[in-house]
């Protein structure tokens, strides 16, 4: 799927602090020099690494991005049962969905939090160091320490990669999908934008918008526009067996409004502020982009269930901007649903009984930079991590085996709440 950016459509709404969506406007996709550059030579890590790319069934599932994010896929691919592992229909069958499956973590601590770049302006960079990070995840190797510069360690190959953050559905994730492309690799790319807002467009059977429940920061960056045009494209295009008139006039809106006390009280602010915004069409569902509420999704759902049921006059409002099937979505819970959908389609499932395993992977300083770009002497300077030039032969980062010495404190605790099997696996010492 290409992705372009392009603003979203938001509204300044003071009483409930959202905040207004107006990306700029991206030309056509363009790959980066470090992709092209890898295509042409035969000796880069890039080529070898998508030369040799062949996970087959016993590949891994990668998931690539920012902590949180990576944290929460990684874990609903550890528990999720959503499907009937034997006809693949939408039903639970007490079964784990990626049964014999390893999932591989791919925790990018060094660059991440994206949208520096994009507030510096460096997305050139982000693209390279997301390409790198693509790379290890495709390669059977990786370093074993920072200062590995050989990449002695073997590792999985992935079969697919997951792109866990927002940000990385308009700076990483086109380059990977070009670079496959031109190989002729059949390694998947799923990115949790793509997959959030074409689950809700594929629900929705009324004239409706797309509701987005985002940061400030991921709202401006402008990922979910590029990736509702994309989608829109879609639907709105006569030749798709989807084909839909009225999604050309579909707009995705992006709001930031203030949380509530509890799920409930989340749905009325949420709606509070569209209705604020006085958008004529209802909305067909929301996208919730917080990794910290993706397992309150459920709990909003039942919340809404009971606004659809109410009679009383003070709800009539809410009803009326809810589009019939409307409800909140977890990213996480979009792009799992599609990873088994694309292991399903493409018979590329390990088909052992085993229960999901996982195998996970760090980014972490290289020995190579100098201390005084280091906070703590285990990450980076923000203004040493959002200015690095892209097009370096100085190697900033290397990917390792994940430890518990590779996270703070406040991380491991992050990881136990957000996602305590995947903690319990990796950190917790029973």
């Amino acid at each position: 799927m290409t992705h372009s950016r392009s603003y979203l459509i938001a509204a300044l709404l003071a009483a409930s602090a959202a905040v207004s969506c107006h990306g700029p406007e991206s030309p056509d996709f363009v790959p980066c020099r470090l992709a092209e550059a890898a295509l042409s030579d035969t000796s880069s890590f890039g080529y070898k690494a998508m030369a040799s790319a062949d996970g087959g069934n016993d590949g891994a599932i990668a998931v690539l991005g920012g902590f949180d994010e990576t944290a929460v896929i990684t874990e609903k691919l550890l528990t999720a049962d959503m499907f009937d592992n034997i006809d693949g229909k939408e039903c639970r069958d007490t079964l784990p969905d990626f049964a014999g499956e390893t999932v591989m973590p791919l925790f990018d601590v060094a660059n991440a939090p994206y949208s520096g770049y994009v507030d510096a302006m460096n997305e050139d960079f982000l693209k390279e160091a997301v390409l790198n990070c693509f790379w290890t995840a495709l390669s059977r190797k990786c370093s074993s320490t920072a200062f590995d510069r050989a990449m002695s360690k073997e590792k999985p190959a992935a079969k697919l990669v997951i792109f866990s953050s927002s940000v990385l559905a308009a700076f990483g994730c086109q380059d990977a999908e070009y670079l496959l492309s031109e190989t002729g690799s059949d390694v998947g790319v799923l990115d949790a934008v793509s997959s959030s807002l074409s689950n809700v467009m594929a629900h929705a059977s009324v004239p409706s918008n797309v509701g987005v429940w985002a940061a400030g920061d991921i709202i401006f960056s402008g990922v979910y526009g590029n990736g509702f045009r994309s989608v829109r494209a879609f639907y709105a295009d006569r030749e798709s067996p989807d084909y839909r008139e009225w999604t050309g006039s579909a707009e995705a809106v992006c709001l930031s409004p203030e949380r509530g006390g509890n799920a409930a009280e989340d749905v009325i602010s949420f709606l509070d502020s569209y209705i604020a915004a006085e958008y004529s069409m209802p909305l067909s569902g929301v996208v919730v982009d917080d990794p910290d509420q993706a397992c309150l999704v459920d709990s909003m759902n039942v919340a809404v269930a009971a606004l659809m049921a109410s009679e009383a006059p003070e709800t009539e409002i809410y009803r009326s901007v809810m589009a019939p099937g409307f409800a909140f979505l977890s990213p996480a819970d979009a792009v799992v649903a599609d990873c088994y959908r694309w292991l399903r389609k493409n018979n590329r499932f390990t088909h052992v009984i085993a229960y999901p395993d996982v195998d996970a992977y760090v980014t972490v300083p290289s020995s190579e930079v100098n201390g005084r770009f280091l906070a703590d002497g285990c990450s980076f300077t923000p203004d040493f991590k959002y200015n690095r030039a892209p097009g370096s032969d100085v190697v900033t980062f290397r990917t390792v085996p994940f430890s518990l010495s590779s996270l703070d404190l406040a991380m491991a605790e992050r990881m136990r709440v957000l996602a305590p099997v995947t903690y319990n696996k990796l950190v917790y010492v029973y």
